[in-house]
């Protein structure tokens, strides 16, 4: 039968075929595969385990521990054989060397269940209950913690097969088998954060950085999940945190300056966007920020300078086009802050805003053709703006254009009724066209004449 096989494989085989009979109690079948295994390797150490285990099921305790010890010579590191002939020693009440063999079964393999187990049966025969009490719950721990590696590993693979639901059930179970088991807490916080399940989620993170209270990417995770629920206090300490434990993640730094920089906190702010440009320099988003803080603040001249820079990093981005044209608008630069503006609409040619600030601009420097275009551009893209008609309509008022003007006004008070300033500026006009009964009807009982 195993005619084609090693020395090796045959006397393997013949062992798990010993193990079957054993197991069937079948024994003398047992018994006839250990010696044919030994007829082909006499010192195999399976062989000689397997026969001691049949040996010591037929009650030939003796003749067992020889075997189990022939084992032992072979493989000296064995923790199971000595678990066995530590058995034997408490059949046979010779409860000395029973725990001998046992706490070296224990040395050589922590995680033995079952030698725990046994070895607080023979404190207990020893009256030692303090130490049967210990030893047992050593069992019992190691127990619930297998429990929960096979709940883990089911979790995942329910996980992988898209049964969310079930998935969450075996990782709560294997959390509830193992408190201590950080990936089970750290696999479940990730699925609940997916379904939505902020408060429980938050509870994982809580509970995982107790375990590992130096892992700042649980910090970081927690932060943001807090930010995104609108706690954003507890972000702030969360990314705090994070950053402590690890100060180069860039990411950690730009959550909290963000935050910062919501809640006004704008020196703070300003602070962490600075630290993070200094070590990533690359983060254009930053530059946009600080650009934003310092004009704030009232430092235009160096927020030209960092909405300069943030374009060094990203020449492409709209954003820092327009930015940079709203500082240069403010220092009175027109003709530079035209050309950012330009710029911004060449990148972002549908964005309304920066058509209309470009009209701004060309009508401060008298280009007033070229800032009817630019306000009619940004009425196209967007309509329903009741403040771009009236800038319109207030170019046609420089130019004396009364009837473009007054039709200007009136769309922009079919958007928005209550327009005060249009009626005021349709009465204006009639003046300079010499109707004043009309100009008193659209300034006191905001009357339009059709």
């Amino acid at each position: 039968m195993y005619s084609n096989l090693t020395p090796e494989m045959s006397a393997f085989s013949l062992c798990q075929e010993a193990e079957s009979y054993l197991e069937a109690e079948k024994l003398d079948e047992a018994f006839f595969a250990c010696e044919k295994a030994l007829e082909i390797l006499p010192f195999y150490p399976l062989a000689c385990k397997s026969m001691g285990n049949v040996l010591q099921v037929m009650g030939k305790l003796d003749e067992a521990i020889n075997w189990y010890t022939k084992a032992m010579m072979q493989q000296p590191n064995w923790a199971e054989v000595y678990t066995n002939i530590g058995s034997l020693y408490a059949k046979q009440k010779d409860w000395q060397p029973a725990i001998a063999c046992y706490k070296k079964a224990i040395e050589l393999q922590p995680n033995l269940a079952g030698t725990y187990r046994n070895l607080s049966r023979v404190c207990q025969q020893l009256g030692d209950l303090s130490s049967a009490k210990k030893y047992w719950y050593y069992g019992q721990k190691i127990e619930l913690e297998k429990k929960a590696l096979e709940k883990l590993n089911q979790a995942d693979i329910l996980f992988s097969q898209g049964k969310i639901k079930e998935a969450i059930a075996y990782y709560r179970e294997a959390i509830k088998s193992n408190p201590n088991l950080s990936e089970a807490y750290s696999k479940l916080a990730e699925i609940l954060v997916s379904q939505g399940e902020s408060k429980e989620a938050i509870d994982c993170y809580q509970s995982l950085i107790e375990l590992l209270p130096e892992n700042w990417l649980i910090s970081h995770k927690l932060g943001k999940i807090f930010r995104e629920t609108g706690k954003l206090n507890d972000a702030v300490e969360a990314f705090e945190r994070a950053i402590e434990i690890n100060p180069k993640f860039p990411w950690s730094h730009k959550h909290l300056a963000d935050i910062l920089y919501e809640q006004g906190e704008l020196n703070r702010a300003l602070t962490y966007y600075r630290k993070l440009i200094k070590n990533h320099p690359n983060i254009w988003d930053a530059y946009c920020k600080i650009g934003e803080i310092l004009v704030k603040q009232g430092e235009i001249n160096q927020a030209v300078v960092v909405y300069r820079r943030g374009l060094q990093v990203n020449p492409n981005l709209p954003r820092f086009h327009y930015k940079l044209g709203e500082v240069l608008s403010q220092q009175k630069k027109w003709q530079s802050a035209i050309k950012a503006y330009h710029q911004a609409i060449e990148l972002k040619a549908d964005n309304y805003f920066f058509h209309f600030r470009l009209a701004n601009a060309l009508k401060n420097i008298g280009k007033l053709d070229e800032a009817i275009i630019g306000y009619q551009t940004a009425i196209e893209i967007n309509s329903k703006s009741c403040w771009l008609y009236a800038s319109l309509g207030q170019v046609y008022i420089q130019q004396k254009n009364w009837s473009d003007a007054i039709e200007c006004f009136r769309q922009a008070i079919q958007i928005k009724p209550d327009y005060d300033k249009a009626y005021e500026k349709i009465a204006y006009i009639f003046e300079q066209l010499g109707d004043r009964e009309a100009a008193e009807k659209c300034r006191n009982k905001q009357e339009l004449p059709y």
